[in-house]
């Protein structure tokens, strides 16, 4: 796959998304209202006196970028895919020059650059209405080691999605584990609850798991709560869960063309 055929399928990706902006809007929002939510809560148990790991402006600033960060690294594919495998709708895709995952690429990326448009003037109105506590970092170090990060977690996000998809060349509905994926990452990746407010002896665990560099890490890039070696450690297992997943999902459709192609499909 080439990078002009990749920005082709982008464009028509975007083209076609462009039609349901409506849905969208809609969609931003409700990203919006959760992290605002969330925010709100946590900032009235800090008005509580009760003692975070985080303060105030780790807090607000945090939030604030969420939208973004989960919108930016978000994937959809799963139940897409397992339908076309499960109907036979793969069979005309498979003869194209281009593999099938550069289509689901361009959908991706096509989706968000729409969706970018409507969330960013959302988060700007929450942005201003919080600017005495949104501390966003000066130096450009952090901005570039965010600006890397966020692909990998893009990457990683997109590739379990898209392995759990592939499973359906050998189970029937893969919905199920779908949405258990949805839940677990919800948790584990930082969306609903800050990693750091975690109980301390689960820190270790949760540190290693892939999720948490689907979303929470490059957060914590940005944010400053890392250390250097910290940071080092975590884009070095942000890359090996790529690579780990990018293999994983090499093998998985090397033997699952072999079963689709057995089934007559």
């Amino acid at each position: 796959m080439t990078w002009r055929v990749l920005w082709r399928l982008v464009t028509i990706n975007l083209m076609e998304t462009l039609e349901y902006r409506g849905s969208f809007v809609i969609y931003m929002f409700s990203i919006v209202a959760s992290a605002v939510i969330s925010l709100l809560v946590w900032l009235a148990v800090l008005d509580q006196g009760v003692r975070l790991p985080m303060d105030r402006s780790s807090l607000v600033t945090y939030y604030v970028l969420l939208s973004i960060v989960t919108m930016l690294t978000s994937s959809w594919i799963c139940e897409f895919l397992a339908e076309k495998i499960r109907l036979g709708q793969l069979s005309p895709i498979l003869l194209r020059p281009a593999p099938e995952i550069s289509n689901a690429i361009g959908n991706n990326l096509g989706e968000k650059l729409v969706k970018l448009v409507f969330l960013l003037p959302m988060v700007g109105l929450i942005a201003v209405f919080f600017r005495d506590d949104v501390l966003l970092p000066t130096d450009p170090l952090a901005w570039a080691l965010f600006a890397v990060s966020l692909p990998l977690a893009a990457a990683t996000a997109f590739l379990i999605d898209y392995l759990i998809g592939s499973l359906a060349f050998w189970v029937e509905d893969v919905r199920g584990l779908s949405r258990v994926r949805t839940l677990v990452g919800s948790f584990l990746s930082g969306q609903l609850v800050p990693l750091a407010l975690f109980p301390e002896w689960l820190l270790p665990y949760l540190r290693v798991q892939p999720f948490r560099y689907t979303l929470s890490f490059p957060l914590e890039v940005l944010t400053g709560r890392l250390s250097a070696s910290e940071t080092a450690v975590g884009f070095g297992l942000q890359v090996g869960y790529c690579v780990a997943l990018w293999g994983a999902y090499r093998l998985v459709w090397h033997y699952g063309l072999r079963t689709y192609a057995a089934s007559g499909a």
